[in-house]
């Protein structure tokens, strides 16, 4: 640490420090050498003479447009910069490290002086690397990220305190960079106004700008967020933090750069035992209390009526999970089993307790103790995820990534706070209301709200309903479609008015849809009326009559009417159960055999099992190709001689003809267009 500096140096140094940070290097005819010297003299510098002067060539010296050079210098600033912050040689580390801070005034010393411009020039070194996160060599790229993250361990050692702490000021600033990436710097120039640099394309990153980079992603996530347990809750606590208090200066450049880097975090921390890696070695020891190895309590097994010496107010594991006690971002930390108590109380077994002085809250505690603590771990996490699903404007593609990982054990639910989880309810109902290729992935977070967390969303049925429109047949997602509508329509407790609108909507469009998608919807409907029989009537409905149609008298028959309303919205309201399946009737004539063959068997006994949807899901032009060209065919069918002994002029018309008028000048001639499959036909 510098104590003092001798007044006749730093009167020099202050002048040279005060001078523009483009001064010029020295000339020398290897750069890569230069790099050595001015490392060495700011390494080897005796305290006495301490001049950090030789910062400011070596920093325009990791502007260079060489990429060699900008490596070794890079390497050489990020050794300076770690022997600086470890002898207390760079100022103002406490603050706003986005504020300027060198000081005019005299009467904070010189020495306070040159260790304000030290810092200036950190500032300066990040920008560097913040740039090169975007620069078109992938070794700078990849070079950029651990340098970046390894002043944090100095910088948080180097602020004073009782307990151990993360630089929150440095690690907005590493947010900052992830969430706006700027232009690597590399072969810059300084404009003449002295504000922002000139910057060179060709050095950039062929990605869109203001997008980060997917192998710096990867390495950001798979090296830091995933591997450290400090640096990770960090990153959901601030990140949180930095969307509610965006601004113009601070405004997310692209939402992908935050998404990209939450949605990979799956395996989190559940338990006190998992929390066991940390960039920060000064986390390595847990807060004082804590016994990471406490045992449960031991239950008395000994016949007597004092054989249980538990709290008779003991919650029911089912009562747990739904207890509002901390409900908001300043949650309880009332997770005695996981935490073991960090304030040193006795845990035990879930036992419920007084607010009084046992707990407190997430943000009452050290980070020490926040980062030991599996709530506040979860109570972060929950917070950003609100955040995100809030405040910012995610794309089609990442709310369909969002939506697949919603579920499972370590899908983003499965790492909420359990009495939070059904916030997610109104994003899901509007992406629901909205209908596409998200609304059935939306509908299905709302099934699983409504079947695991007692969430009541009374218009559900309606809301599916509406999703069988015409397109749902001619899109990718329909065998995904199709496997869910089953998941939902599968409880033999709904009525048969509900069950009856989705057939006769099926049924409906099975006249539109493509092959692939008739071949799909018959053995679903066979399914349904496996399931409930209560739906029989639709092809078994007795001969009153009425004019109603029915599935053995529809063809060929005019004066009908149909009952049902394919219009109405409400699934309860479409009068489907007064139908019938004449749709399914008119399929019996399908131009393919293996349609037309699957819906003879509505008109025998229902002895068969049920179909596996599984073998009917894949089912496309290509494969209903196959089948039919693949097809062994016992009796095949007489062609006519004449065909087969045609000539192109003998060939009967197997079309029609048209005729084209064509006008010549000034008068019409009619043209004849030939039959071009006829005459494909003769060989």
């Amino acid at each position: 640490m510098v104590s003092s500096l001798p007044r006749t140096k730093a009167k020099s140094s202050t002048k040279t420090i005060s001078s523009s940070s483009s001064s010029t290097t020295s000339t020398t005819s290897n750069p890569l050498k230069q790099i050595t010297k001015l490392e060495t003299a700011l390494l080897n510098d005796i305290e006495e003479e301490y001049d950090p002067n030789p910062l400011l060539p070596l920093i325009n010296l990791s502007r260079s447009q060489d990429p060699q050079i900008v490596h070794k210098a890079i390497w050489s600033l990020h050794r300076v910069f770690i022997k600086f912050i470890s002898e207390n040689k760079v100022g103002g580390l406490n603050g706003d490290l986005t504020q300027t801070q060198l000081a005019n005034n005299s009467e904070l010393g010189e020495e306070r002086e040159v260790r304000a411009w030290v810092r200036e020039r950190l500032l300066e070194y990040v920008e560097v690397l913040s740039g090169l996160m975007r620069d078109s060599e992938p070794a700078l790229r990849s070079s950029s990220i651990p340098l970046l993250f390894s002043l944090l361990g100095p910088l948080s050692n180097s602020i004073q305190s009782s307990t151990p702490i993360i630089h929150i000021p440095y690690f907005k600033l590493i947010l900052n960079s992830l969430f706006n990436p700027k232009p690597s710097l590399r072969g810059s120039k300084q404009r003449k106004s002295g504000q922002g640099w000139i910057i060179v394309e060709s050095n950039q990153v062929e990605d869109d700008s203001d997008v980060l980079p997917q192998d710096v992603i990867k390495i950001v996530v798979d090296d830091f967020w995933a591997k450290y347990d400090d640096i990770r809750w960090a990153f959901f606590k601030e990140s949180a933090t930095f969307i509610q208090n965006q601004s113009q200066s601070s405004k997310l450049s692209d939402p992908s750069n935050l998404l990209s880097q939450l949605l990979p975090l799956t395996n989190l921390p559940k338990l006190p035992e998992d929390i066991n890696a940390f960039y920060i070695s000064t986390f390595n020891e847990p807060p004082s209390g804590m016994n990471k190895n406490k045992k449960s309590k031991k239950v008395n097994t000994k016949k007597g009526k004092n054989r249980y010496k538990g709290e008779i107010d003991e919650l029911p594991e089912w009562m747990k999970e739904y207890e509002s006690e901390n409900s908001d971002q300043s949650d309880l930390d009332d997770d005695d089993d996981n935490n073991n108590n960090v304030n040193g109380g006795k845990g035990g077994g879930g036992k419920r307790k007084k607010i009084s002085s046992t707990r407190q809250r997430t943000s009452q505690l050290s980070i020490h103790q926040n980062i030991y603590s599996i709530s506040s771990h979860t109570t972060y996490y929950t917070n950003l995820w609100e955040n995100v699903l809030s405040y910012l404007q995610i794309n089609d593609g990442f709310i369909r990534k969002i939506l697949i990982g919603l579920h499972g054990e370590k899908g983003i639910l499965g790492h909420f706070k359990p009495e939070r989880r059904l916030r997610i309810a109104d994003w899901l109902s509007t992406l629901t209301d909205k209908g596409g290729s998200n609304a059935m992935l939306a509908i299905n977070g709302l099934f699983i709200l409504m079947t695991q967390y007692n969430f009541e969303y009374p218009h559900f049925y309606d809301r599916l309903y509406g999703l069988l429109d015409k397109n749902v047949m001619h899109v990718k997602y329909r065998a995904r479609f199709f496997r869910l509508l089953d998941t939902f329509l599968a409880s033999s407790l709904l009525s048969s008015t509900l069950i009856a609108s989705f057939i006769k909507r099926l049924s409906r469009l099975s006249l539109t849809s493509p092959p692939a998608g008739v071949i799909l919807i018959l053995p679903f409907i066979y399914n349904l009326f496996k399931r409930h029989p209560g739906t029989m009537i639709l092809i078994q409905r007795p001969d009153d009559g009425d004019d109603i149609l029915k599935i053995s008298s529809t063809l060929g028959k005019q004066g009908f009417n149909d009952p049902f309303n394919n219009e109405e919205k409400k699934v309860l309201k479409t009068n489907a159960i007064n139908s019938s399946l004449w749709e399914i009737s008119s399929l019996e004539k399908h131009y393919l055999s293996s349609i037309s063959t699957i819906a003879k068997i509505f008109k025998e006994p229902f002895t068969k099992p049920p179909f596996n949807l599984e073998d009917f899901l894949d089912h496309g032009y290509s494969t209903l190709f196959d089948t039919e060209s693949n097809r062994k065919i016992r009796n095949p069918p007489a062609l006519s001689m004449s065909i087969e002994t045609a000539t192109v002029e003998s060939m009967p018309k197997l079309f029609p003809s048209h005729q084209k008028q064509k006008e010549d000048q000034n008068e019409n001639e009619s043209v004849v267009q030939g039959d071009i499959v006829s005459q494909l036909w003769v060989f």
